[in-house]
């Protein structure tokens, strides 16, 4: 006798009678689709932006500095203005993961972006070789803190299935700023007041040379 047939006791469902579950969505790919999604693309623009930031301004006041020396002079200071700049960024750099452990992710970007811009402030301010110097490692501070968070932020802001192609991504901005930041120098300039010409190390003339 089985034991379904014996009284008092319950029958037992057939396993194979069971309804299968549906079947789950499909798993995310890790592409470039998902990497420029809207759930992503934020994040994405603002880690590229602030290594291609710093990568234009590196070659975009390279390729301005011989109109800048013509203008507000200094020219036995002119390593300098790129030397500072450099300099402050590698410092910089050596302290990411102590402000993004202390000010967080985000909070150290708006840091980065805001010394990047008061170096800015003061570029467009100098009246000499050496003010200009004074702003370009105020610059270098803050670009060497967005270059460095690019790559810190990866791991915390993005899913492991996205950083090979979020990386990829970030190191194509260098290529960016060497193509794009000699491109948006003018070329000559007309003669200005240096405190114009010194602003020409953040923006590009937008005044045609007169003749």
């Amino acid at each position: 006798m089985t034991a379904s047939s014996m009284p008092g006791t319950t029958s037992v469902p057939d396993q194979g009678a069971s309804t299968s579950p549906p079947p789950s969505a499909a798993a995310p790919s890790g592409g470039w689709s998902e990497l420029l999604s809207r759930q992503y693309l934020a994040t994405v623009l603002v880690l590229a932006g602030g290594v291609a930031l710093y990568a234009m301004n590196l070659y975009f006041t390279a390729a301005l500095m011989p109109s800048i020396v013509s203008d507000i002079g200094g020219a036995r200071y002119y390593a300098w203005v790129a030397t500072g700049f450099l300099m402050a960024a590698v410092i910089a750099s050596m302290l990411v993961s102590r402000c993004s452990a202390s000010l967080g992710a985000a909070r150290a970007y708006v840091v980065g972006f805001l010394v990047f811009g008061a170096g800015a402030v003061l570029n467009s301010l100098s009246l000499s070789m050496e003010f200009l110097i004074l702003g370009r490692v105020v610059q270098g501070l803050g670009g060497g803190l967005l270059a460095g968070l690019g790559y810190a932020v990866i791991r915390g802001a993005l899913p492991d299935r996205l950083w090979a192609r979020a990386a990829g991504l970030i190191f194509a901005m260098w290529g960016v700023g060497t193509l794009v930041g000699p491109a948006l120098s003018p070329t000559p300039c007309a003669p200005r007041s240096p405190a114009r010409s010194s602003a020409s190390a953040v923006t590009p003339c937008s005044t045609p040379p007169t003749t």
